[in-house]
């Protein structure tokens, strides 16, 4: 449940913090006071996106919080395997800047809007009139009726199995409807045979690449080394006018020394001259240089044509042999095809109708369910009625589902969005949302205004049902209706202000007297001693149930 609200820098609010309770809070106002803003940061913090500046006027951020008691071990257990520190509380924690820039956090830690919204469905329902019209929608229906029925799991299965069966169909409808002619067979064929021959290798390009430079490096080296062999081999070259320097020098007895140095350097330069030869002689020549360059312009050309990679080439031979095969062998792969299909479907049809059968099973008691809380919203004529057709193969099974009611006697049944006035559609909606939510395991509900186009008796008994859901369940409700107000546990009231050119607002809790001035207020526009003797006759009516 929700244990407390605070924002700061939030639109009309400079600072506020609430201190929620267990059972009924009811938050009042005058209409613009801001009421519903609160409502609005909670969504903020339940994973909402934010699409309008909410940071209040010369601020540069506003920062919303909210701290929940987290006692469902479940719970726990999926934030510690989502790497979150948990204790008895969680806090959620949402900075929005006045560039839309928005950081959440979870008990410090920063997470995803995504993470944040499927952490808090399954803590906090909130129900605004948009609401009602997503309730009013047949897709909607359908997946409220499946979390009533217990069949998400199911569901999902269907829609598994389903996505198999259309793969497997329109694999078999891609070869009903291929026909090639014989030219176009033999293109195919060609196109197969080339990528066959070319043979290509996984890490042939590069290597090829790489042999290359290193032949271009020999090449440029070994005409270095035959210019350097000319200029030490050749008549009249180093090697020989070394020799004869040698020789001239060892004439002289006093040059002996150096005639020895002159030797000793020639036989340097000879062995050099050997090492040169046998790196001249050690040149690979099995495979040219034009060899490789060709090779390599026939991989990239292949590549250029069948998707750029090795990978996609291989894709493109995979199917070019599979196009090839169901060609040359139709019949029979068009009949491995079909049993593909047939199996497919038949597990679909299974799991749909397993489905289907499991949603049925749970009309009647829905249907009860719901008009036993239209009579205690006073809608004592009101008759709900599921209807279910069948539709074609879809993800989400084989039902269409449709909410019907009929809201007098005599009147036929009608789909819920062409059903009810205004006062009527919120009770209906009242009953509705107290039948699914408290199904689903939802700590907290929030109604904002979802009394709207009622009053008096019928306002008093949506009172009156909300504060029973709110013996089970954390109830906060937003109403301009004393006879709701009425059945708060807890009692806050949202007050607007103005301070020269600044706009304010604030929230209180009220103590009984105060609440009773408030309830005063509400139905009789200010608090005269009868109005406020008429709220003590409402508060002591309520007390006795």
């Amino acid at each position: 449940m929700i244990e407390q609200l605070m924002v700061k820098n939030y639109i009309l609010f400079d600072h506020a913090l609430i201190d929620f309770s267990t059972g009924m809070s009811v938050i009042t106002g005058e209409t613009g006071a801001g009421k519903s803003l609160l409502i609005d940061a909670i969504g903020y913090l339940c994973g909402k996106r934010c699409t309008s500046n909410i940071v209040r006027k010369g601020k540069d951020k506003a920062t919303l919080q909210m701290v929940l008691s987290c006692e469902d071990p479940t719970l726990r257990q999926y934030l510690e395997e989502n790497d979150f520190d948990v204790e008895d509380e969680l806090i959620i924690t949402r900075t929005i800047t006045t560039n839309q820039k928005s950081t959440i956090r979870i008990n410090q830690q920063v997470t995803t809007l995504g993470f944040v919204r499927h952490l808090m469905t399954q803590l906090i329902d909130i129900h605004s009139q948009m609401d009602t019209y997503q309730l009013i929608k047949p897709e909607t229906q359908l997946a409220v009726l499946d979390g009533y029925a217990h069949t998400d799991a199911l569901r999902k299965q269907v829609s598994v199995v389903y996505h198999t069966y259309k793969e497997q169909k329109d694999a078999y409808d891609s070869l009903v409807n291929e026909t090639l002619s014989d030219d176009e067979l033999d293109f195919v064929t060609n196109q197969y045979n080339q990528i066959c021959e070319a043979d290509v290798q996984p890490e042939e390009l590069n290597t090829l690449l790489a042999q290359i430079k290193q032949k271009e490096d020999a090449l440029r080296n070994q005409e270095m080394y035959m210019e350097s062999l000319r200029s030490l081999e050749e008549e009249q070259g180093i090697l020989d006018r070394l020799y004869a320097l040698f020789k001239l020098l060892q004439k002289s007895d006093a040059m002996q020394e150096q005639a020895d140095q002159i030797r000793d350097m020639y036989y340097q330069l000879d062995d050099i001259k050997e090492t040169l030869h046998q790196q001249i002689e050690g040149t690979d020549d099995s495979v040219s240089l034009d060899d490789l360059q060709a090779r390599v312009y026939t991989i990239r050309g292949l590549y250029q044509r069948y998707g750029g990679s090795y990978e996609s080439l291989m894709e493109k031979k995979t199917e070019l042999e599979q196009q090839i095969d169901r060609i040359l062998h139709r019949e029979t792969v068009l009949e491995q095809s079909k049993a593909n299909l047939e199996k497919a479907e038949k597990e679909y049809v299974t799991l749909a109708q397993k489905l289907s059968k499991q949603r049925k099973a749970c009309f009647a008691e829905l249907e009860s369910k719901v008009m036993s809380h239209c009579k205690d919203l006073m809608l004592e004529h009101c008759q709900f009625q599921i209807k279910q057709e069948t539709k074609p193969y879809a993800e989400d099974g084989i039902d269409t589902i449709a909410f019907y009611v009929s809201m007098n006697p005599g009147q036929p049944f009608v789909p819920l969005k062409d059903s009810a006035s205004g006062g009527e559609l919120s009770r209906l909606m009242l009953a509705l949302k107290v039948v699914f939510q408290t199904q689903k395991g939802i700590e907290t509900i929030i109604f904002d205004e979802i009394d709207t186009g009622v009053s008096g008796r019928v306002a008093y008994a949506m009172g009156q049902k909300m504060h029973t859901i709110a013996k089970s369940y954390q109830v906060l409700c937003i109403t301009h209706l004393a006879s709701v107000a009425a059945w708060a546990d807890t009692h806050y009231c949202v007050r607007k202000s103005s301070q020269k050119d600044s706009t304010f607002t604030s929230i209180e809790e009220l103590d009984e007297e105060s609440s009773l001035i408030e309830l005063a207020t509400m139905s009789a526009g200010k608090p005269t001693p009868a109005a406020i003797q008429a709220a003590k006759e409402l508060k002591e009516r309520v007390s006795h149930g």
